[in-house]
């Protein structure tokens, strides 16, 4: 049981939250038009709501906006352990906050330049992130495939 969640899918119904709904709507709308089929690959856009609600709830979100308010990316990530995989988010399991791992699950950027701003922000809001494994799915030989990164991976990033 997924106490946080619960709360949030009860925030959804009763859609009380006008703005927040709005803006939970243009973070889907967003990541759909930036799917690639890899990622959320036939997930409603119900289920996508409460996934963007849930890691707003649990300060695991981040999103870079334009002057205009116009949405140029966005990152969502879950605090777990290192033997955790896919199915720690399939089954919306709670984060672990003492974890030795993060999973870098959901990560959506129109442009390089916004990349690599989120990238910044992620380390900023989670400095513990150049301490901990990280982990990610990849398609990898047309299956999803966990990978394992060291914080090597945002000097990469930063980079580019």
């Amino acid at each position: 049981m997924n106490p946080l969640l619960q709360s949030v899918q009860i925030a959804l119904q009763n859609a009380e939250q006008k703005e927040a709904i709005d803006f939970i709507n243009k973070v889907v709308d967003f990541c759909i038009e930036h799917e690639n089929g890899k990622v959320l690959a036939g997930w409603p856009e119900d289920r996508m709501q409460v996934l963007i609600a849930y890691h707003l709830a649990k300060h695991t979100f981040l999103c870079e906006q334009d002057e205009e308010g116009n949405i140029q990316g966005v990152f969502m990530w879950y605090n777990c352990d290192k033997d955790d995989g896919w199915t720690f988010v399939q089954n919306w399991e709670a984060d672990d906050p003492d974890g030795d791992a993060i999973f870098l699950a959901f990560l959506f950027a129109d442009s390089t330049d916004t990349f690599k701003r989120l990238t910044q922000n992620f380390i900023i809001k989670c400095p513990e992130v150049m301490q901990k494994k990280l982990l990610s799915i990849r398609y990898r030989n047309q299956k999803p495939t966990k990978v394992d990164y060291t914080p090597k991976l945002f000097n990469r990033i930063l980079s580019i």
